[in-house]
C-alpha cells in the first residue's frame, strides 16, 4: 500500500489554488499599497477567482460555496469568522499531505536500510527538484543519470542502476529533462519498488526491481565558488583545470557518456578516449563513438565532476568564540553572520542567552526572514527561546 500518490499530490495543490490574506494587518497592507499604485486590487483578485472557480468548487466544502458564487472569498469584505474557516481547512490539507510526505520518508527510510550506503544516502538527502539528465536500458536493467543543479543535495549528479526489473508502470512515458517531485521506496520479498511524482510532464511513475544501486558525484569547490561569483563563462577551460587539485579522481560527465578522467592535458585523457577542445566546439571521442558540442550550448567546465565532497566555505564553519558572536550576528560582515549564527545553531543550549538576545534585537527583512525563519526554529525546537521571543517570531514558526 503506498502512502505516495498523484491523486494525493493533486488534492494537495487544489487545496491551495485560492490563498487569501489571512490578518486584517495584511489586508490594511495591501489595500494601502494598492491605492498608492492605483491598482484596482479587487478587479485583480476578481479575476484570480474566475480562473479557478470551476475547480474550486469541485473541492472545497460546500459551506464555501455561496462565497466563491458572489465572489467575495478573496476579497476584504469576507467575514472574518469565514476567512479563519477557510485558512483552517487549507491547513487541515496541508497537514494531511504532510502525513502522507512523512509516511512516505519513514517507508524509505527503512526499505533503504538494506540497500547500500550510496542508495540510503541519495535517498535520505532527497531528489525533489532534480531532474532527468539521461536514460539508458538494457533487456532487465535501467540506468537513470540526475543533474541535481536545480535540488536540495550535496550530491551534484546521481546515476542510479535498477538491476532485474520486474515491473514498470507510469501514465506517462518516462523522459529526459522531468523533474523529480516526490519519491517512496517500499521493500518487498520479490525486492524493491520506487515511486516517483514527476512534473514536467506531470506523471506517476513505479518501477518494480530485485536491487537498487547509486553512484554519485560532485563539483569541484573551484566550480561552486566561480558559480556564486558568476565567472564561469568568463574563466577558460584551461584555467579552471589549472585549479583543480589534481590528486582527485575526477569524471567527465555529458548528456551522452560517463567517463573517468586519466590526466588533464591539452586533450583530457579519458579511460576509453579523449576530450579535445577547438574555439567552436568540444569533441568527446570514447570508444568508438564521438559527440560533439557546440561551445555555444555547452561549457565544458560544467562537464567535470569528482568523487570529493568539498565545500568552497569552509571558513563559515569555523564556531566564533563565545564573547564575539552577539555582536558578529548582528553585524554588518556577512561572513561574520554566518559564522555566529552557525555557532548558535551548533549549541543553542550553551548559548540560550545570547541566541535569545540576538533574536531579540535583529530586525526580520525580506532578505534575512528565511534565513531567520530556519534558525529560529531550530532554536525553538531546542526549548531554548523566552517567551518573549516566542511570541514575536510566533508566525514564523512551522
Amino acid at each position: 500500500m503506498w502512502n505516495l500518490s498523484k491523486q494525493a499530490k493533486d488534492q494537495f495543490l487544489k487545496i491551495n489554488l485560492l490563498p487569501i490574506h489571512e490578518s486584517d494587518e495584511e489586508w490594511e497592507i495591501v489595500l494601502r499599497e494598492a491605492k498608492e499604485e492605483g491598482e484596482d486590487i479587487r478587479t485583480r483578485l476578481k479575476g484570480e477567482l474566475d480562473e479557478v472557480k470551476r475547480e474550486l468548487l469541485e473541492i472545497i466544502p460546500s459551506r464555501f460555496h455561496r462565497y466563491v458564487e458572489d465572489g467575495s472569498l478573496n476579497q476584504p469584505t469576507l467575514p472574518t469568522e469565514v476567512r479563519e474557516d477557510y485558512l483552517n481547512w487549507i491547513r487541515d490539507g496541508e497537514k494531511d499531505f504532510e502525513k502522507v510526505l512523512d509516511a512516505a520518508a519513514a517507508e524509505t527510510e527503512k526499505a533503504a536500510s538494506s540497500l547500500p550506503a550510496s542508495v540510503q544516502e541519495v535517498l535520505s538527502e532527497g531528489l525533489h527538484d532534480t531532474q532527468i539528465d539521461r536514460i539508458s536500458r538494457t533487456k532487465d536493467t535501467l540506468h537513470l543519470f540526475i543533474n541535481t543543479d536545480g535540488g536540495f543535495t550535496t550530491k551534484a549528479y546521481i546515476h542510479f542502476t535498477f538491476k532485474e526489473i520486474l515491473s514498470e508502470e507510469s501514465d506517462a512515458p518516462l523522459q529526459v529533462g522531468q523533474w523529480f517531485v516526490y519519491h517512496e521506496l517500499q521493500k518487498f520479498d520479490s525486492g524493491y519498488a520506487l515511486r516517483v511524482l514527476f512534473d514536467c510532464p506531470d506523471a506517476e511513475w513505479t518501477i518494480a526491481m530485485k536491487d537498487l544501486e547509486a553512484v554519485y558525484y560532485y563539483r569541484p569547490a573551484s566550480y561552486l565558488t566561480l558559480n556564486d561569483e558568476e565567472k564561469l563563462e568568463e574563466t577558460t577551460f584551461t584555467d579552471y583545470i589549472a585549479q583543480l587539485p589534481h590528486d582527485y579522481n575526477y569524471w567527465l560527465i555529458t548528456p551522452d557518456v560517463t567517463c573517468k578522467v586519466k590526466a588533464f592535458s591539452e586533450k583530457i585523457e579519458l579511460e576509453n578516449g579523449t576530450l579535445a577542445l577547438s574555439d567552436k566546439e568540444a569533441v568527446v571521442s570514447f570508444g568508438n563513438m564521438r559527440f560533439t558540442y557546440s561551445l555555444e550550448e555547452y561549457n565544458p567546465i560544467t562537464f567535470i565532476y569528482t568523487d570529493v565532497f568539498e565545500t568552497p566555505y569552509s571558513e563559515q564553519e569555523e564556531p566564533l568564540p563565545l564573547g564575539e558572536v552577539e555582536e558578529a550576528a548582528l553585524s554588518d560582515d556577512l561572513m561574520l553572520q554566518v559564522r555566529a549564527w552557525n555557532t548558535m545553531y551548533a549549541d543553542p543550549h550553551t548559548m540560550a542567552d545570547i541566541i535569545n538576545r540576538v533574536l531579540w534585537k535583529v530586525v526580520v527583512t525580506e532578505e534575512n526572514e528565511m534565513m531567520i525563519h530556519v534558525y529560529a526554529n531550530h532554536f525553538y525546537e531546542a526549548g531554548v527561546l523566552t517567551e518573549d521571543v516566542i511570541e514575536k517570531y510566533r508566525d514564523l514558526f512551522e
